[in-house]
């Protein structure tokens, strides 16, 4: 250990990782997590106090959208609130927009208004004739590439000739690729066919867009990367029947990932018939056994991540169903459902909630253990967590621009106290310390996929 001082000592928690809990104090120089032990020596240091509490590896939500009601700026600042502390945003490419142009826009936009640390994914609406810009995406450190087997109608769909070319030229690169699973073709027929009927949009949201055509999807994608040698990586799995291509591709020892979101662990059509164009949300909101399936999945592992799909869209309950666009704010809730649901739940122990929320998705794109642990040498981002605080969700007590939250009025028990990134405190009790622009853009790397 050097004799250097450190600058904060936090004392007294239960130091929380994927391989169990144990009781140390933490000491933090400068960036970076100096030492692990008992009864760490406090001169000239900044005292935290965390007796009762938990210190988790602060939170990687590798599924944002920060656009909408809500830039990178507001997001990340409704983030922290949460305990997440690195972001990976989904930096769309529309047709028509410059590919290369547009993500060194969503990068600089971070980095002047983020108060976290980020990455990025490269979302491709028009993988024909932006294909060949993909290797210079990848210079500027993106190393993940989402396509949509759905949403034909709204021209966002890949077929599979695009989305197989897509992952040659990933696979090419060492790089890793994102698929948003639902038959996009069959989808839209039954959209129509149900409307020609006259069937409320509302009532009939999930069979227009059912479990078995994501499932279909979903062994679709992993057989085309299968073919292509890529990396494949399932996002937002709604469904019991997705997880079966999921454990059969794992079993055969291919190169899957798949998230789920917390909105498909804790919601259901329910959900959609009573909070309307709210709670449109793309796959759909399903049934309680589904939701009993995928907390089952993430306790036994074939689910890997859980991402907030944050998604602030401008709406009401009683706008036009069909008309809304889809979409809610996810970002500050996720950590207290995955932990009040999950731990608090039964489901899991609290150091599968790391591996979910954050080693998992750090070793996925390549920045672990700098991200997504709290050993020597890694970043000190971290959330001290008050495992038995009870509180109330409302959208009145959150930060995000969204005038609303799909559990208004949810009690659960845990919540951050304090979230720290990289030595600096950046909230606490209740109060955000940081300023825009003082997170970094972090280059991600999926070569270890490929070992």
């Amino acid at each position: 250990m050097s004799d250097q001082p450190f600058d904060i000592i936090i004392q007294g928690g239960q130091v929380v990782s994927g391989d169990g809990v144990a009781e140390l104090d933490i000491g933090i120089r400068g960036e970076q997590v100096a030492a692990l032990a008992k009864h760490l020596e406090a001169a000239g240091a900044r005292i935290i106090n965390a007796n009762g509490k938990l210190i988790l590896p602060g939170a990687i939500d590798v599924h944002v959208h920060p656009v909408y009601m809500d830039d990178l700026g507001a997001t990340s600042i409704s983030a922290a609130f949460g305990g997440i502390t690195t972001m990976v945003h989904f930096a769309y490419v529309r047709p028509g927009m410059p590919f290369i142009g547009t993500l060194e826009a969503f990068r600089d936009e971070g980095e002047a208004k983020s108060v976290l640390d980020f990455s990025m994914h490269a979302g491709m609406f028009d993988v024909e004739n932006q294909l060949e810009y993909v290797p210079q995406a990848f210079e500027m450190g993106i190393t993940s590439y989402k396509v949509f087997m759905t949403y034909a109608k709204l021209k966002w769909m890949t077929d599979d000739y695009h989305m197989l070319a897509l992952m040659d030229v990933v696979a090419d690169h060492h790089g890793l690729i994102m698929v948003h699973c639902e038959n996009g073709l069959a989808t839209d027929y039954l959209e129509d066919k149900y409307l020609r009927e006259g069937q409320s949009p509302r009532e009939r949201f999930m069979d227009m867009r059912p479990a078995l055509l994501e499932a279909e999807a979903t062994n679709r994608a992993i057989s085309l990367a299968q073919v292509a040698g890529c990396p494949i990586y399932i996002v937002h799995v709604s469904a019991a029947p997705v997880l079966g291509p999921i454990r059969e591709a794992k079993a055969r020892g291919w190169r899957v990932w798949a998230e789920t979101c917390p909105q498909y662990l804790t919601l259901t059509h329910q959900t959609t018939l009573e909070q309307g164009a709210i709670a449109k949300i793309g796959p759909p909101l399903r049934t309680a056994e589904d939701n009993a399936a995928l907390w089952d999945a993430l306790a036994d592992g074939t689910l890997d991540t859980v991402g907030s799909d944050h998604a602030p869209k401008d709406k009401k309950p009683d706008d036009d169903f069909f008309d809304a666009a889809y979409g809610s704010p996810q970002i500050e809730t996720m950590p207290n459902l995955l932990y009040d649901g999950g731990v608090h739940g039964g489901h899991f122990p609290v150091s599968r909630l790391v591996q979910v929320m954050s080693e998992n998705p750090a070793r996925v794109l390549g920045l672990y253990p700098q991200k997504g642990s709290l050993r020597p040498g890694s970043d000190a981002d971290l959330v001290i967590w008050d495992p038995d605080k009870r509180h109330t969700l409302s959208h009145n007590s959150q930060h995000s621009n969204a005038p609303y939250t799909l559990y208004e009025g949810r009690e659960v028990i845990g919540a951050p106290i304090l979230t720290m990134q990289r030595g600096k405190v950046i909230v606490e009790n209740g109060e955000l310390k940081a300023d825009p622009g003082t997170g970094r853009f972090l280059t991600t790397s999926t070569d270890s996929l490929y070992t």
